[in-house]
């Protein structure tokens, strides 16, 4: 393996610091945005253990032994050899939670990815704060897989490769509740929290929720979550634990 394609940082360990470290692998073909996304993952928790240009590259690394790994962050695409090399690194490696971040892929590929052992889907065009909560949501053992229609089907040559998967904000026209209930499900709050902190009853807050799901095209409550991030609502925090990462993915 080439020795310039792949970096490591070695794992951080802090004596008396009870902050949970997680190693995190990346491999995708463009330098350019491994280097991206390292820089904006890195972090006092999650360790950039180490990136790479192809899954293979990533097998190798493992089966080194010097590369520790939670969590690994590729783009197979629709690359036969990469998503056989994913389903390789799910046997061999079980307890490392992987996690699909591209552009497009087919059908087929994305069964194939998901069968391989992959415990998550994001499009290439999420932002920074909802790419990491949904690595969040993945560490506590749950699976994201988006509405991906859009992805999953050809594109015209006018649509922009920016295009959200779940409608814009643009086309989806929120109330004041249900805007006001988006934000509270992108801080993680509970129904019976989000009823008191907007002095409704919780039955209605289960009304609004659900007319909110439908109109932004969300399977749960994490989807609309990450929806509400990618469309700019703040999130208090992703890894403090409590609420934020209590939250359930069903509505």
């Amino acid at each position: 393996m080439d020795d310039a394609a792949f970096s490591y940082n070695g794992s951080v360990k802090t004596t008396g610091d009870v902050m949970e470290r997680v190693n995190l692998l990346i491999s995708d073909g463009n330098r350019l945005f491994r280097e991206g996304l390292s820089r904006i993952l890195a972090s006092r928790r999650m360790v950039i253990a180490g990136e790479a240009r192809s899954l293979t590259e990533i097998l190798e690394m493992l089966r080194s032994g010097n590369f520790p790994c939670d969590l690994l962050l590729c783009d197979p695409g629709d690359n036969e050899q990469e998503l056989a090399t994913l389903h390789e690194i799910s046997q061999e490696f079980p307890a490392i939670k992987s996690v699909l971040l591209t552009h497009r892929i087919t059908s087929s590929s994305l069964e194939t990815a998901i069968e391989g052992g992959a415990n998550a889907f994001l499009p290439k065009d999420i932002s920074a704060d909802a790419l990491r909560y949904s690595l969040e949501i993945v560490l506590l053992g749950e699976q994201i897989f988006p509405t991906v229609q859009s992805l999953l089907e050809p594109r015209p040559a006018s649509v922009a490769s920016t295009e959200l998967p779940m409608m814009t904000s643009r086309q989806v026209p929120l109330s004041t509740r249900e805007r006001q209930i988006l934000a509270c499900l992108v801080n993680g709050q509970p129904n019976k929290t989000i009823a008191r902190n907007l002095n409704m009853a919780e039955a209605t807050v289960k009304v609004h929720l659900k007319a909110l799901l439908r109109k932004i095209n969300a399977q749960n409550r994490t989807q609309a979550a990450i929806w509400g991030m990618n469309h700019g609502l703040p999130v208090a925090s992703v890894s403090s634990g409590g609420s934020a990462m209590a939250m359930g993915v069903h509505a």
